[in-house]
């Protein structure tokens, strides 16, 4: 209940944020982890409890994405890095901006954005294939890499006329510059959580403290979790109160980064052996 009380206040009448469907959501954004062949049967372990139809695979560069339908409406799942350590290397390594078309004079991670275009067009395709053209309601996931791949979705898909309903997200890096951050909080407030855990080490990358300060920023609002679900969580809606979420910590455990809402959001969450067939 004060969680609930606190998303209203801080969301000033907008949609208050759910914990029932971020559980449901981490779920769903822990299958992108699995392989190919249960998701198309949809059958790869508890992360697949829900009535989940017309499952189709996309392939990007280094990860892919599945596009369904759930509860009559589309969903995309868009997968992250399979190896946490990589990942941490990758940020630091790959801490570049790029200008981006669809956001008026934005930048983001050019390793984020390839991504998201190697999987750009057959996500829109397989929407469209599924009856769920521009002028649906579509909705989203992701964790970690695959959470920056969801918020870029969702920038472009809006932009080519889609409509997003709802997305929740799980360990997401920092993705785009102040104005990317701007346009899209004020954008999606409401209907877009960004979700972080405890120690969790993601969230704060790529770092600000390079060679170069690209002067990332992230999405708000962020719902924090500092321990377990049912020690409840807090909900900033600015950088001005981040310091009572993720920003608080100094240091760092990558298991946090693999556990959300209680739910094994990586490939540990699949079927045993699940990984080994592709």
């Amino acid at each position: 209940m004060r969680g609930a009380v606190l998303s209203a206040l801080l969301l000033g009448g907008d949609a208050a944020y759910s914990e029932d469907r971020a559980i449901e959501f981490a779920k769903l954004a822990g299958t992108a982890y699995c392989s190919k062949k249960s998701l198309l049967t949809w059958d790869c372990g508890s992360n697949c409890a829900a009535n989940v139809t017309s499952v189709n695979i996309c392939q990007g560069d280094s990860t892919k994405a599945w596009v369904g339908i759930w509860e009559g409406k589309p969903m995309v799942s868009f997968e992250g890095t399979g190896n946490v350590a990589g990942i941490v290397k990758d940020l630091e390594a790959w801490h570049t901006s790029i200008g981006w078309s669809q956001c008026d004079n934005c930048k983001v991670h050019n390793g984020f954005l390839s991504e998201y275009n190697s999987l750009r067009v057959c996500v829109q395709e397989t929407l469209a294939n599924l009856g769920f053209g521009p002028g649906s309601s579509i909705r989203t996931t992701g964790h970690s890499l695959g959470a920056s791949v969801s918020i870029l979705a969702i920038m472009d898909l809006t932009k080519e006329g889609w409509d997003i309903e709802e997305s929740y997200d799980f360990g997401r890096p920092r993705t785009g510059d102040e104005q990317f951050a701007a346009i899209f909080s004020d954008r999606f407030k409401g209907r877009v959580w960004r979700m972080t855990h405890s120690r969790d080490p993601i969230p704060h990358l790529p770092p600000a403290d390079l060679i170069v300060d690209w002067h990332f920023e992230h999405v708000y609002p962020e719902v924090y979790y500092r321990s377990s679900v049912d020690k409840g969580y807090v909900i900033c809606d600015t950088a001005d109160s981040n310091s009572n979420c993720a920003e608080q910590m100094k240091v760092w455990n990558l298991v946090d980064h693999s556990d959300y809402m209680g739910v094994l959001t990586s490939h540990l969450g699949c079927k045993i052996f699940d990984n080994i067939v592709v």
